[in-house]
């Protein structure tokens, strides 16, 4: 039997708008992987977050977080990759000089420079970081303290674009970073030359699954890479047009069972 690994991205993909996972695309899922397919979560969200949506899908559920920094084989952490400190202190004081916030995180904590927003502390939306402590890194010398648990960051910003763009601009110089984004909103900061697509092509060679057969599912620029490596890169109907340009297929929206409706035809199911 011809396996497949099927990698998806959380956010406007797997989850629907309340953050739940519709029966369909679950019931599928945890068919195709009893059957003897691999799937992992492929997501920016901290390992605590991404793992507890693995396990709702299966518990052999696979897991690449921190944008691709982290990679987990059945809760076996197989790689973990952190930011290096220059690059980290760079990135922390340029934020600072913007006024813009930056969260850092490790596996289970979330580092915060300004007040977070809302659904990191809020009981009915927390799932989406669920992180274990929150811990504020608002000096210099506070946050060397903490530096070397970091493995990946987020800038978020909800209302000044154009701020947001001028700080992007000058943490594209930095040389020890990758840049990305998966929202209008945000500057997703990871260590360099990490992304999704290396983390699905080492979970592939991991599980011995041949390029052709891996199936990439996505909505943001974070994901393109690995919708670009895939032998089918499927974007969701409400990715953006770049994204949509960089994959091979193009599905329903997240909350229209996409994920379902093409693995449903492509597998003939």
């Amino acid at each position: 039997m011809k396996k497949y690994l099927i990698c998806s991205d959380l956010d406007g993909t797997l989850l629907l708008k309340n953050q739940t996972i519709s029966q369909k695309t679950l019931d599928l899922l945890q068919q195709l992987i009893e059957e003897g397919h691999h799937f992992a979560v492929a997501t920016g969200r901290m390992y605590n977050s991404a793992t507890d949506f693995a396990k709702l899908v299966h518990p052999k559920a696979n897991v690449i977080a921190s944008n691709g920094a982290l990679v987990a084989v059945s809760g076996e952490i197989i790689q973990k990759e952190k930011m290096k400190q220059s690059a980290l202190l760079q990135t922390f004081i340029l934020c600072q000089n913007h006024d813009l916030p930056v969260f850092f995180f490790s596996t289970d904590t979330v580092y915060y420079t300004q007040n977070p927003p809302y659904y990191f502390t809020d009981e009915e939306d927390k799932g989406r970081v669920n992180a274990t402590k929150l811990i504020a890194i608002k000096t210099k010398e506070t946050f060397l303290e903490h530096a070397d648990q970091f493995i990946n960051g987020i800038v978020i910003e909800e209302e000044d674009f154009d701020k947001l763009a001028a700080l992007r601009h000058e943490l594209e110089k930095l040389s020890d970073i990758s840049i990305l984004s998966s929202h209008e909103n945000n500057i997703e900061i990871l260590p360099k030359n990490m992304d999704k697509k290396l983390a699905v092509k080492k979970l592939a060679t991991y599980l011995d699954i041949k390029p052709e057969n891996v199936i990439s599912f996505g909505d943001g620029e974070n994901d393109i890479g690995m919708l670009e490596v895939a032998g089918a890169g499927v974007a969701m109907e409400n990715a953006s047009e770049i994204v949509k340009k960089s994959a091979g297929y193009v599905t329903t929206a997240n909350d229209a069972d996409g994920i379902y409706y093409f693995l449903k035809n492509y597998l003939n199911r």
